[in-house]
């Protein structure tokens, strides 16, 4: 289930459908407000505007949450190209500077997810996001969790297996699937071996 994702967990989402994705990335959101993780929703696919609207649709008070600065939904200008183009290092500290604030300012922690699909449109991007990833799992702080979102219809098959390996959990086929930390994901016939439980 949704609710067994926690801070520390950097997860990849797999998917098929924008359906399949709200279904997710929705409570998955939700369940970080409710603990008190200050969340961030980077959008591309689904205009800020949709994701306000879903998160308001699942009971959120948005723009209480807004206000108190526990809420907010951005765009790629504002997250991965705040700095003009994207750069995997500067990204990486940019989060190590959410966790930190959110942390200072009385939240229990950081909780972002974002539609990976923005660098699609940017060869040079989608060129680097494995560094990206990599250099995230490498420096990803126990306060922060996240799900970074891949429409397995629009990204190529190796990347996907590629970020398979990266993270240190899968949401994929309606389940979450936990890897031992350290290790990357096996995989066998008919599957992945690791612990897996249904959404």
């Amino acid at each position: 289930m949704i609710n067994e994702l926690k801070l520390g967990d950097h997860a990849a989402f797999f998917f098929r459908t924008n359906e399949e994705r709200l279904r997710v990335v929705v409570p998955y959101m939700i369940e970080g407000l409710k603990r008190n993780e200050r969340c961030v929703y980077i959008a591309d696919e689904n205009s800020v505007f949709d994701i306000l609207c879903g998160l308001h649709k699942a009971g959120a008070p948005v723009s209480e949450l807004q206000k108190k600065g526990a809420l907010s939904v951005v765009t790629k200008r504002e997250s991965y190209l705040r700095h003009g183009m994207f750069e995997p290092e500067r990204m990486v500290s940019d989060l190590n500077t959410e966790v930190k604030y959110s942390l200072e300012h009385g939240f229990t922690g950081f909780r972002a997810s974002g539609e990976m699909s923005w660098a699609l449109d940017l060869p040079t991007a989608l060129g680097r996001l494995l560094e990206y990833e990599t250099k995230l799992q490498a420096h990803w702080p126990k306060e922060f969790g996240g799900v970074c979102q891949y429409d397995e219809t629009r990204f190529p098959a190796y990347l996907v297996e590629k970020m398979i390996e990266i993270h240190s959990v899968v949401i994929r086929d309606g389940k979450v699937i936990r890897k031992p930390e350290g290790q990357p994901l096996q995989r066998r016939s008919g599957g992945m071996r690791q612990a897996e439980s249904r959404l």
